[in-house]
């Protein structure tokens, strides 16, 4: 194959999985095996990595660079994330545990004051 061409399906690889992931994470749907967002951006990387060593020139060289960037960046994030779905997490409905935490001011808000109330909790999770 061409080595241009390579250099551009890797970039194609590298930011369709990208979007797709990103995708999922705004609508908190990330998967708790991420093997194959990793194989998929290990794939761009290495195909970057060929078209660059067959010398895909500029047309096909900038596409693949980028692609080896974004691979590389993303697989880094992914290694180094600490964050994982919790064992024992609640389910939508279920009864809560016991909570304590503070609130906006700075005091203690205990969850056993809101009993037999409706009570609605926002817990931000970022990843990035």
């Amino acid at each position: 194959m061409d080595a241009t061409a390579l250099g551009f399906i890797a970039l194609l690889l590298a930011v369709a999985s990208t979007a797709f992931w990103f995708r999922l994470a705004r609508a908190v749907r990330l998967p708790k095996n991420r093997s194959g967002f990793v194989l998929v951006w290990a794939s761009s990387v290495l195909l970057g990595v060929i078209a660059l060593a067959q010398g895909a020139g500029w047309i096909g060289g900038i596409p693949a660079g980028l692609a080896v960037l974004l691979g590389t960046f993303l697989l880094f994030t992914v290694a180094v994330s600490p964050q994982q779905a919790a064992r024992d997490a609640i389910a939508v409905g279920e009864v809560l545990r016991e909570l304590s935490a503070p609130d906006e001011n700075g005091e203690s808000f205990e969850l056993a004051s809101m009993a037999g109330r409706p009570v609605l909790l926002k817990f931000f999770r970022g990843h990035w």
